[in-house]
């Protein structure tokens, strides 16, 4: 888009110095710069505001006036419409469409799907000698996990995974890939509509997407049920393989918490928190003023793009006291790792059972080896993870509990 700057007149908070890059394969100094700052930054060559703080991102997750929907969001230019890009009245209906991820429903998918998958990937894994954790599990467990959920055979996750790589390029960043984004989506959606006219699963998601809709009307590309099926098998992926690398990238810089899960000293609840938090999978999300507003003591005229940085945001001192560093051991306390507000994310139960139940089996019966300090070499972008995570697990001689997860939970 090109033109006047729409804010030139507008109220600007705090200085503009220029800031070190945000969506860069180390955020954190950008980061910190702004929590040093009051008030919102306002970016002049983004024409975007910037909220680090938490109380900030906290109310502008929840703003009534700060709204998803914009035409030109790559989601909305993915997948039409959908609960992630949707504001009152049509958020809660489409959100109810996929609330199958509550935790009411969770016992479902985790013995069908989380269980079966992780006890397959570690009977699949190499001991003793190095392994890629990130391809060993942090892309097949969500990937395989999600097929299960929306009935699709799971043995073909390599197939999906590298299919949805152009969508999701897209979503990082808009302005590459768009009509990659656009032939691997539709390879996709037809893939979906095989499912379904060949009769998914009963009790799937899929199945259960398309119940009570014609048939022709339930499997055409822009068909909504396809469309939701497409969003949930990106949203699935992409952030639970982020989590699940930045949880053991953690682990390996503090192998000392891995053997207290392992003893039953930390729950493993406790541990996947404070990785959230302290390297969440997802760094920020996009609002837009529907009209003139003040967010914290920062006034925003109606059309501004504002970022709300979660990742800036939970390690705020004034919300986890001056020291932000890893301590699994700390009180309990909310972070913006899934977002919040009436657009949290609607799987975020379904990413914690997978880590947890993933974090409990291996800790369990594996010791974790690796190069005290490994080497950083994170993805830049909103989704922030390792690229390659190389480690050694070791096969305890007694593995600490029961050999299967099955029937077990995490604490």
């Amino acid at each position: 888009m090109t033109g006047p700057d729409p804010h030139a007149t507008a109220p600007r908070p705090c200085a503009q110095a220029a800031l070190p890059p945000l969506e860069s394969p180390d955020p954190w100094p950008g980061y910190a710069a702004l929590l040093a700052r009051p008030g919102l930054h306002y970016g002049q060559a983004e024409h975007t505001y910037y909220a680090a703080r938490h109380s900030d991102v906290h109310h502008g997750l929840r703003h009534p006036e700060l709204a998803v929907g914009f035409p030109f969001r790559a989601t909305r230019q993915l997948f039409g419409p959908t609960a992630i890009d949707l504001d009152a009245p049509g958020h809660r209906p489409a959100r109810q469409r996929v609330s199958r991820f509550t935790t009411r429903h969770m016992s479902t998918w985790t013995q069908t799907a989380v269980i079966p998958v992780i006890d397959d990937l570690i009977e699949r894994a190499a001991t003793g000698t190095p392994v890629d954790v990130i391809k060993t599990f942090a892309q097949p467990l969500p990937t395989r996990v999600i097929c299960r959920v929306l009935g699709l055979p799971d043995h073909q996750w390599p197939w999906i995974w590298q299919q949805l790589r152009p969508v999701i390029g897209h979503i990082a960043d808009q302005r590459t890939g768009m009509q990659a984004a656009l032939a691997s989506r539709d390879i996709l959606a037809d893939r979906l509509r095989h499912a379904v006219r060949t009769g998914a699963p009963h009790g799937s998601l899929l199945q259960r997407l398309c119940a009570g809709d014609p048939p022709d009307s339930a499997v055409g590309r822009r068909a909504e049920p396809i469309r939701t099926a497409l969003l949930l098998l990106a949203a699935g992926t992409e952030t639970t393989a982020a989590a699940i690398g930045n949880l053991l990238w953690c682990l390996q810089h503090h192998p000392h918490t891995w053997d207290e899960v392992a003893s039953g000293t930390i729950p493993a609840e406790a541990v996947v928190t404070e990785s959230l938090r302290l390297h969440p999978p997802l760094h920020s999300t996009v609002r837009f003023a529907r009209r003139d507003l003040t967010l914290g003591d920062t006034a925003i005229p109606k059309g501004a793009r504002v970022q709300l940085l979660l990742a800036a945001a939970n390690r705020d001192p004034a919300r986890i006291g001056a020291s932000p560093s890893w301590n699994p051991h700390r009180p309990p306390q909310p972070h913006h790792a899934f977002g919040g507000g009436p657009h949290a994310c609607v799987g975020a139960q379904l990413a914690l059972t997978e880590l947890q139940f993933l974090l409990t089996a291996l800790a369990q019966r594996y010791v974790l080896a690796g190069p005290a300090h490994p080497a950083a070499n994170f993805r830049a972008g909103p989704f922030h993870y390792p690229t390659e995570l190389p480690v050694r697990l070791i096969p305890r001689t007694t593995p600490t509990r029961q050999h299967s997860i099955g029937g077990t939970s995490p604490p």
